[in-house]
This record gives C-alpha cells, structure tokens and sequence, in this order.
C-alpha cells in the first residue's frame, strides 16, 4: 500500500523557479518534508546543468534516480560486457531479453551521440554529487529485466515477431538530435518515443515501461520521503515519467511495490496448450505414417529430414555462420523437436557463441554500425552480437520454410 500522507501538489509553496530549469518540474509538500521531482533527458547537456543547479538550490537530505541496481552498476563498470555469461542466456532461453536490453542501450547511446552526453549522464551526475555531498541515495526505478520480462509475456508468440523487426529498425534510423528534438525528449520517455509507433493492440507493452514505471517510482520516492521526519528529496527522472508520478502523489493513490517487482511466470496454460498442439500433430503423422506404404514412408522421412536441415542449413550458411555451427544445425534440424525443452536455434547459437565469442566492441559498437542500411548489414555479418542475433533469425526462418515444404508434401500424400 501506499503512504498517504502526500495529500496534494503544493507547487508555489516551493520555492521553484520553473524558469531555472529546461525540464519539467513537480514539487510537493506535506509538513516539513517536500520532495522536488526534476524531468530530464537523459541526453542533454542542459539536463546536466538542472542537476547540478538543484543540487546546489534545494541541498537535499535523499537524493532518487531513475536507475536499478544493475543498470547503476554497469555505469560504473566499463568492464561490463566481459561478465555476460552468454552462453547461459541462451541456454536460459533469455536472447529475446539480452537483444531487447542491448537494442534499448543501443537507442539512447545514438541519441547522445551527437550532443556529446552519454545516456544517462545526468543520472550519473545526481549520483556523483550524492555521494560526495553524503546525502541518501535512492535507486528508485524497477530492474530492467523485470521490466522486458513483464512486457514480452504480455505478447503471443508471432506478436514477437513484429516487436523484433520495431527493435531492428530503431537500429537502422540515423537521428540527428537537434535543439527541438531535446524539448520533445523532455515531454515524453525515450522508451514510449521508440514504441510508439507499434500497433494500438501493444498498449499493455507500453504501460509496462511507462505507466507501471510511473507507478514504481512515485512509491520509491514516497517512500523515501516518508522516512524523513525533515528535509528535501529531489528525484531526477526521465521527463516523460513526471505527469504519471505527479497523479500518484496529487491523489494518494496506493501502489504495491511487490506486485510490480514480480516475473509473471510463464503461462501454464499456455505450456499446456503448446504441449497438446505439438502431441497431436505429432501423433497425427504418427497415424498416418503407419497407415501408408513402405515407398510413402520413406519419402516422408526423406521429406522430414531433408526439409529441416537444408532448410535450416541453408539458413545459417547465408548467415555465415561457422562451418561447425552449419554442421551442427544441419545434424540438430530433424531430431531438436524431439528433445524436450530444446530449440534448434539454441544448439545453433550456442556453437556459434563458442567458436566466435562476442568481444567487448561488439556490445559498445551497436549503436554506431547502423548509419545505413548497407553498414547495417554488413555490421550483420562483422559485429559477433549482431551476427549471433542475425544467425538465430536466419536459423529459424530456414526451419519455418523447411516444415512448409514438409506440410506440403504430407497434404499431397493425403
């Protein structure tokens, strides 16, 4: 529940000069505790400035940021990408989460790119003078795998799809951020600006990074604030999160923390369902390889065999895969269905990763392959993430057309 005891906005009772600062600004205040809310764009230089310019004016006793704990600590580790186990992630079937978080990474850097600011810095700068000031420091946003986990199971399977092909082409985009564009960053969160252009049918996706976000950090910051008995607390976050925190504040609204933090588990029904559909199929061609003769049979196994792995072979070959990877997909392709809780795009991510091991750049360079669509796919084929993501897709595209060529082969032989 929530901390009702901010009852309502009491803007000019702080003395705030809007004009001080470029980014939006809430202010509340209940007794002698207020809390000072500053939007910003996490990458403008004038965003900068307001931080440090608050600091300076409202001297707080706790300071919020919109950081989680491990994006704080890839900040301050340039090391970062050394420790992804990646191999674990695909074994943990978490690709479509790391390429969502990378993507996302990828987004905000290309902003800042031509202002000079790294994503975030503003963040970085609020923590920076917390701790040399010794002022409580509050990590007040919700962990970001939480966040991608809770939207990519709101969505079905071929949703997933679409959602990938969005992620790819904010790759693709050059943006040029001018002065305009920063006004916009900083009346709407860089995350809705990249979603906003996916079906109305995805709002639910769209709540989880922005309005459950919302929610999650006005508690955080109520929190906060009621454990002061006297003082200030000043949060800094992205621009496009105040209008969502101030309606929490301004009416009391109870927010539940733990419900928001939670990994919606996989669908048991839908793993049900799954498990149904793919039994029945397979014992439909189970029955009706029994019911055909010896020639049928063996043009039916040839159809199977041939179709998955020159289907998917195919597919890791124009993906330049390593000559281990296309063997060993090649080998995978008929029998993977067979073994239960694998994919075929595992056995031949996991080759891959560990004949081709992504480096450091690799990660770093994302945002900065991409000024064409001809430096696009070449990064496709040089940069190892990229490519391991690229191998994946082409995989699985091969093994879909694969099956279409068995499907039509059994509805012939009907």
């Amino acid at each position: 529940m929530g901390n009702p005891w901010i009852k309502s906005a009491l803007v000019k009772s702080v003395q705030l000069k809007k004009a001080s600062y470029s980014g939006p600004v809430a202010a509340f205040e209940e007794g002698s505790v207020r809390i000072v809310v500053l939007g910003t764009a996490h990458v403008s230089p004038e965003s900068i400035a307001d931080v440090e310019r608050a600091m300076k004016d409202l001297d707080p006793e706790t300071v919020c940021v919109e950081l989680c704990r491990p994006r704080y600590d890839a900040m301050l580790d340039p090391d970062r990408w050394r420790k992804i186990d990646i191999a674990r992630l695909i074994r943990e079937k978490k690709v479509g989460l790391l390429f969502s978080s990378l993507v996302l990474s990828a987004y905000q850097k290309k902003l800042g790119a031509e202002r000079g600011v790294k994503p975030g810095q503003e963040m970085m700068t609020a923590v920076k003078l917390a701790e040399e000031q010794g002022r409580n420091l509050v990590l007040a946003d919700r962990q970001v795998s939480t966040t991608l986990t809770r939207a990519w199971r709101k969505v079905s399977f071929f949703s997933k799809y679409n959602i990938v092909s969005q992620l790819f082409a904010s790759l693709l985009v050059r943006e040029k951020v001018e002065e305009a564009d920063l006004e916009k960053l900083k009346g709407e969160d860089a995350l809705a600006d990249l979603f906003k252009s996916l079906p109305p049918r995805y709002k639910s996706i769209k709540d989880v990074f922005i309005g459950e976000r919302d929610r999650y950090l006005a508690e955080k910051i109520r929190h906060a604030a009621a454990e002061l008995k006297k003082g200030t607390v000043f949060a800094v976050v992205g621009a496009g999160h105040v209008p969502g925190i101030r309606q929490v504040l301004e009416t009391g609204e109870a927010v539940n923390i733990k419900e928001l933090d939670e990994v919606p588990p996989a669908s048991m029904l839908k793993n049900v369902l799954t498990w149904i559909f793919f039994s029945s199929i397979i014992a439909a061609l189970g029955y009706w390889f029994s019911q055909k003769g010896d020639d049928v049979r063996e043009q039916a196994v040839i159809a199977w065999v041939v179709g998955r792995s020159l289907g998917a072979g195919i597919g890791a070959f124009l993906a330049f895969a390593h000559p281990l990877t296309i063997l060993v997909t090649t080998i995978m392709a008929p029998i993977s269905i067979f073994i239960p809780g694998s994919r075929l795009w595992m056995f031949s991510a996991l080759t891959e990763v560990w004949r081709r091991k992504p480096h450091v750049e690799d990660f770093e360079d994302i945002a900065f392959v991409s000024d064409s669509a001809l430096s696009f796919i070449k990064a496709l084929y040089r940069n190892r993430v990229l490519h391991l993501f690229w191998t994946i897709a082409l995989v699985s595209i091969g093994l879909t057309i694969g099956n279409i060529y068995i499907a039509t082969f059994i509805g012939k032989n009907l």
